[in-house]
């Protein structure tokens, strides 16, 4: 592998890990937000 194509690797996966954190970080904020409702849902005083 030369010098381009190991930037280009590096580049792929800069590019995969973002979409997948991304992906998760949207994830944990729906979780986030269905706990939240289901905790106001419960406390009906």
């Amino acid at each position: 592998m030369d010098k381009l194509e190991v930037e280009l690797a590096m580049i792929a996966w800069a590019i995969a890990l973002s979409i997948i954190l991304g992906a998760l970080g949207d994830f944990a904020i729906n979780l986030a937000i269905a706990y939240a409702i289901t905790k106001k849902a419960n406390h009906k005083d």
